[in-house]
């Protein structure tokens, strides 16, 4: 078995609030919080991973603390 190599987001701001990402296991990119590199971690297809990343970059979706606050729901 392999050791999966981690590297943190290049948006991390070394405050403890960040992800890292791996793409070593087969056509995956595996995601998790640094502060909890053993609790459940994400994973994608790589296409799916690149089409999300492209979304951000084109402005098709908010960056992250940008997005709009969230209104409660009543019912």
């Amino acid at each position: 078995m392999s050791v999966i190599e981690w590297r943190k987001s290049t948006y991390s701001a070394g405050e403890g609030e960040c992800i890292e990402i791996s793409c070593v296991i087969r056509d995956l990119v595996l995601i998790r919080d640094s502060k909890s590199p053993y609790a459940a971690r994400l994973h994608f297809p790589i296409p799916t991973w690149r089409a999300f990343t492209q979304a951000l970059r084109s402005g098709a979706l908010p960056r992250p603390g940008t997005e709009a606050p969230l209104t409660p729901v009543r019912g």
